[in-house]
């Protein structure tokens, strides 16, 4: 993750200095491009909140670096896409699809925002028998646990070209993951109630 950062940071760096065609009434260039579909690819820092009840363990708060895949349409003045975005916590293995409806905000021939609300669906993997340091052998490894997904999200686009835009963003995931552990006389439930994510990445229109 380390070098993707560098060639995110490296490409917002040429966004400041990289010419952008302006538009005819002066509203951003996210709003006013032609090629309408876009793909890209971001990374991103997630985090939540993992609370055992019980004998499962002690409550974690999760923190990990991800990678996310995107194929979108830009409209005006909305756009839509959907992802799919994996992680790996030291408690399990995270993969999440949604698809997101966004509104754009118009900020001038370089730099516009949006805000939107995202839907969809995740699947937690256990990385451990005993992720929680419960003391147990709850032979949980490879098991995986389901949640719809919904939430909020809001950030920034840097026009670099026509066909390339950089993007950075922020987003808040209510989960309803739910695992009940238990072996010998030791139990107890663990829950994941939300997901906070940070993004950024490259979209390439098309």
């Amino acid at each position: 993750m380390g070098k993707l950062r560098c060639i995110l940071l490296a490409v917002c760096t040429a966004g400041l200095f990289l010419p952008v065609t302006g538009t005819a009434d002066g509203r951003a260039a996210a709003l006013e491009v032609d090629r309408r579909m876009y793909s890209g690819i971001a990374g991103f820092t997630a985090q939540s909140r993992m609370r055992a009840e019980d004998s499962a363990g002690d409550n974690v708060n999760t923190l990990s670096n991800g990678l996310m895949l995107r194929f979108g349409r830009t409209g005006r003045p909305a756009r839509y896409d959907v992802e799919l975005a994996r992680t790996n916590y030291d408690e399990g293995e995270l993969w999440l699809g949604m698809a997101s409806l966004d509104y754009l905000i118009a900020g001038g021939d370089l730099f516009s925002g949006f805000v939107g609300v995202v839907a969809g669906y995740g699947l937690l993997e256990w990385n451990s028998n005993d992720p929680f340091d419960g003391g147990e052998d709850f032979g949980v490894r490879g098991e995986q646990d389901g949640s719809p997904v919904v939430g909020a999200r809001a950030g920034g686009l840097i026009e670099v070209t026509e066909m390339v835009q950089v993007e950075i963003g922020y987003r808040y995931l209510h989960t309803e993951f739910s695992r009940r552990f238990r072996a010998n006389d030791v139990g107890g439930k663990v829950r994941v109630r939300n997901i906070r994510m940070v993004h950024a990445g490259v979209n390439f229109r098309f």
